[in-house]
């Protein structure tokens, strides 16, 4: 039997919730190096654009209205939650 493993984003909730595949391989480093690279950028972008986040009605966070030009960009990324892979057995 062959493992296949299934690289993945997932993010959203409730209605909203999406799961992407991105890639397939059989090589589980390969997915095990992407899913780190993934999450790391994912991080580094996020607290990028804190810097530009304020807080609406004292709990909510949202992107201020002086870097309105930014939200396409800062929206997609708060929507992501994570890269992770999936194993796939082929017979």
């Amino acid at each position: 039997m062959t493992s296949y493993y299934l690289v993945r984003y997932s993010g959203g909730s409730y209605e909203d919730a999406f799961d992407v595949v991105i890639f397939a391989t059989n090589k589980k480093s390969t997915a095990t190096k992407y899913c780190t690279k993934f999450n790391r950028m994912l991080k580094k972008w996020k607290d990028y654009y804190k810097k530009f986040e304020t807080e609406k009605y004292g709990v909510m966070t949202w992107l201020a209205d002086e870097h309105f030009d930014k939200f396409n960009r800062w929206n997609k990324l708060q929507n992501i939650s994570r890269c992770y892979y999936e194993v796939v057995s082929v017979r």
